[in-house]
């Protein structure tokens, strides 16, 4: 398979386990792809989340010469795809090119709010006023320096939960309307048809708008990596299979079909933005 475009969850995958940053290494594997074909990260944070600490980081950390290129062939799916976002290179800011309305026929998103918030006040609470669509639930413990990481993940899991049998009083069908995924370091609740496939589905159609590229009917000519497949991880939709060529480097991976492992020349699997990079290195940039 040749492929023409790549797509990137951020936390876990561009970055080491527990890591906020990516290394000087991944910037320059990303970089270096950049210059062969467009690359969109696809990811929880919001807008101004990525472009702090996602974009001025490889920003200050990329061979300069390479800038220009990098940018044009930039976008952003956030708030795990309910928003997508191409760069313009000549206002040196991200444009908004789409964004998945909240189902108001199921609830309010203010009221879910208040009542997420109390129903995971022991284990976290709602990221107020950041984010444009979803809603985020970040742990207690997301602002302490030296925090244990398997702790955060405990607590992520207890807000997954409460917040799964919440909506369940809300309606048995809730999942028709919205989605709960949990990234490890928080859970998101977005739209049902906004979740990280729909951002494969936008970066496509873009890119065929604007680009005149071409894709087979599943859009496997994009390569997708993510490190939450699993069932009820943020990026279970995007690694499914049903669009894109999907990749894991976390744990889950499937024996047949997809996500795929990412394996070494020793036949071992390779995780997180080390598994990233050789797969960039060694069967892209070859």
């Amino acid at each position: 398979m040749k492929y023409k475009a790549a797509m990137f969850d951020f936390d876990g995958t561009i970055t080491e386990k527990g890591q906020y940053f990516p290394s000087q290494e991944m910037v320059d594997t990303l970089v270096n792809l950049s210059q062969v074909m467009p690359i969109g990260f696809c990811t929880g944070r919001q807008l101004e989340s990525f472009e702090r600490n996602g974009l001025n980081e490889i920003v200050e950390k990329m061979d300069l010469s390479k800038k220009d290129k990098f940018l044009e062939n930039l976008y952003l799916f956030g708030e795990n795809g309910a928003l997508g976002y191409d760069f313009n290179p000549q206002t040196q800011k991200f444009e908004e090119f789409y964004k998945v309305p909240w189902p108001e026929e199921l609830i309010k998103r203010d009221l879910l709010k208040e009542m997420i918030n109390e129903a995971v006040v022991d284990y976290g609470d709602i990221y107020e006023n950041a984010h444009r669509v979803v809603i985020v639930i970040r742990t207690k413990l997301h602002d302490i320096d030296t925090r244990d990481i398997n702790e955060v993940y405990a607590l992520s899991e207890k807000i997954y939960e409460a917040t799964k049998e919440l909506l369940k009083t809300i309606s048995p069908d809730y999942d028709k309307y919205l989605h709960v995924g949990n990234s490890g370091l928080g859970v998101i609740v977005g739209p049902a048809n906004g979740d990280k496939d729909h951002g494969i589905k936008e970066f496509a159609k873009i890119l065929k708008e604007r680009r005149n590229f071409e894709f087979n009917d599943k859009l496997c000519e994009i390569i997708v990596f993510g490190d939450s497949g699993h069932v009820g991880g943020n990026d279970h939709f995007f690694l499914k299979g049903d669009v894109g060529s999907a990749y894991s480097v976390g744990d889950f991976f499937s024996e047949e079909g997809y996500p795929k492992p990412v394996i070494d020349q020793h036949g071992e699997r390779l995780l997180n933005a080390t598994g990233t990079m050789h797969f960039i290195n060694s069967k892209i940039l070859e």
